[in-house]
């Protein structure tokens, strides 16, 4: 599960890495937790940067606090979910962009927070579908997104048996195409090459969401 990730570049860095339009009201955010805003990058407008809140809410949903449950995606079985096949069909695919992403080591009582990162690549993306709810009272539009996860490779699985699937530079226009056939698009669904990312502790400060500070980066113990 990817419950929690990071996406800290400012916008400059954001722009020399996709040539997209960012939206007037981004910022930064080092601990990045459901419901939140995170940056998209859309199949339908793939040269607009959008902010979509994380945790899915499909557009029958009658309430959108399901999005909590609909964090992820499975790779393996998201043509077998009425939540997921639908949005994969119509191409309502997008890039997550990010800097890194959190999970958590068990230890007795406690849970030890662990940032893991590509180091060849300062921002990249996870695999996402994203959809649009109405609130059935206002009208209101409610923009939300799930991230697509895969089996762990052998860096993320001494700590948790999932990770988000990571496109590699070349796999996010594919990603993002409406030509690719399906199975074409799953196959991208693959886990991140282990020997491509590093991971290390930070500050069990991460554990609460109200904390969101760029010092929640810093290693803590070289792994």
């Amino acid at each position: 599960m990817c419950a929690r990730y990071i996406l800290s570049k400012s916008e400059k860095e954001l722009l020399k890495a996709y040539q997209v339009k960012l939206p007037d009201n981004y910022k930064p955010n080092f601990n990045l937790a459901p419901t939140d805003n995170g940056l998209v990058i859309t199949a339908d407008q793939p040269d607009i940067a959008q902010l979509m809140h994380f945790g899915l809410v499909p557009y029958w949903a009658k309430e959108k606090k399901i999005g909590f449950s609909m964090l992820n995606a499975r790779a393996e079985t998201i043509l077998e979910k009425t939540s997921f096949r639908p949005l994969i069909e119509k191409a309502k695919r997008c890039l997550v962009l990010a800097d890194g992403f959190y999970e958590w080591e068990k230890a007795g009582k406690e849970k030890l927070p662990y940032r893991f990162v590509v180091p060849g690549r300062d921002l990249f993306s996870f695999a996402g579908l994203w959809s649009r709810w109405r609130d059935p009272a206002t009208g209101e539009p409610y923009e939300t997104f799930t991230i697509i996860t895969t089996s762990a490779n052998d860096v993320v699985k001494p700590i948790h048996e999932r990770m988000p699937v990571i496109l590699s530079k070349s796999d996010e226009r594919l990603w993002l195409s409406k030509d690719l056939p399906i199975p074409e698009i799953l196959s991208l669904c693959d886990s991140y090459p282990a020997d491509e990312m590093n991971k290390f502790r930070v500050s069990q400060e991460v554990n609460k969401v109200v904390n969101n500070h760029a010092g929640l980066m810093e290693s803590i113990n070289s792994q």
